[in-house]
């Protein structure tokens, strides 16, 4: 009975750790739509900027998965990436008014302070190199 009882909790505890490993990736759309809302609650984007934005996002984002197939050079691919995020901070800026590509600029800033933090501390937790 025993041995029943822990060979069932091995398989449950097996096929738990299998379904934690997938990933679901979002669809362009789906990325689109998550980044258009955030920016709509942080910049109180109107209706015709929330349409624009989502479009702007909706193109980034298809060109990203487009570049993430081609699982080439890693540093052609971040040199795509980069390019692609300019296009969009170039159209974007188009789209906001002046208050809001202030509060653009300040959320960009704190995410790449945010970045460099995580960057940082990770660097100092990881083993040396040999």
């Amino acid at each position: 009975m025993k041995r029943l009882i822990l060979v069932i909790a091995f398989i449950t505890s097996l096929s738990v750790l299998a379904s934690a490993q997938q990933k679901t990736s979002k669809t362009p759309a789906q990325k689109a739509a998550h980044k258009t809302q955030a920016l709509q609650k942080k910049l109180n984007l109107t209706a015709s900027q929330t349409k624009e934005v989502n479009a702007i996002f909706l193109t980034a984002a298809t060109r990203a998965d487009s570049v993430k197939v081609h699982k080439g050079d890693k540093k052609a691919n971040k040199a795509a990436h980069k390019a692609i995020e300019a296009q969009t901070d170039q159209k974007l800026n188009a789209v906001f008014n002046a208050d809001q590509k202030k509060a653009y600029a300040a959320l960009k800033e704190a995410k790449k302070e945010k970045h460099a933090r995580n960057k940082a501390a990770a660097a100092a937790t990881a083993p040396p190199k040999q």
